[in-house]
């Protein structure tokens, strides 16, 4: 299992460091109080399923994949995003380990039968590339953009983007719908950090909100799959017998 280091980036970039604290003087001012960084707009009730119990709600479709795209190169080069968001050659894309992380995501989903929809991603290149390596197919929603595309688009506005987007989704949908995009994004619509390439398997409930059934990480994908094919070998020679 990947160990995400994310998260401390991300509190990194949008708090503001505290700086040491010494004792006051009697005479000295009061401290000001630490500025405060800005909120997820909405978290996510996180049931925390097992590995096994997200497995067989996902077999069973209707749910939505909330992915953060695959492993990137590290070190890398910054965004520019004085560029297209499509441009390959100004921003930070997928790794090696990537390409071949998305490429095995995608063929265990296919072993274990999960039925997939709509496959939707971020105009970045590292969120396409995850989308088309692990399905072969994706399409372009803006409301997928992490926060740096523009100057005033910050992360509070990007996560309710992205909470307008699933309240957008259709009801009594039989395939599970996959969303490709990015840990800032992610993190202010839900709540929840994903590592490179982990999920986040939302449920819709009657009322239209959503609940975070779990996160995923691709290395059980690949374990699980790898159980099915043996198990399936195994009664296939049993029945030969």
């Amino acid at each position: 299992m990947r160990i995400a280091l994310a998260f401390a980036g991300l509190a990194l970039a949008f708090t503001t460091p505290l700086l040491a604290q010494t004792a006051p003087s009697p005479s000295a001012s009061p401290a000001p109080a630490a500025e405060e960084g800005p909120k997820p707009v909405a978290t996510f009730e996180n049931r925390k399923l097992s590995t096994k119990d997200l497995g067989d709600k996902l077999s069973a479709g209707g749910l939505v994949i909330l992915m953060r795209h695959e492993r990137t190169n590290v070190p890398s080069r910054g965004d520019d995003y004085a560029r297209p968001a499509n441009d390959c050659n100004a921003q930070r894309n997928l790794s090696p380990a990537g390409v071949t992380g998305a490429a095995e995501t995608g063929a265990a989903i296919r072993v274990l039968g999960w039925p997939i929809g709509r496959v939707l991603s971020s105009e970045m290149c590292r969120a396409t590339e995850t989308a088309r390596f692990m399905f072969g197919r994706y399409e372009i929603e803006p409301r997928l953009m992490h926060h740096d595309n523009t100057a005033e688009r910050t992360v509070t506005v990007a996560g309710k983007e992205l909470n307008a987007l699933l309240a957008d989704m259709p009801a009594g949908a039989k395939d599970n719908t996959v969303m490709v995009s990015h840990i800032g994004n992610i993190y202010f619509a839900t709540g929840l950090t994903l590592s490179e390439g982990e999920f986040a398997v939302l449920e819709r409930q009657e009322d239209g909100h959503y609940v975070a059934l779990g996160t995923y990480d691709p290395g059980y994908i690949g374990a699980a799959a790898r159980t099915k094919q043996y198990l399936e070998a195994r009664a296939a020679e049993a029945a030969a017998k």
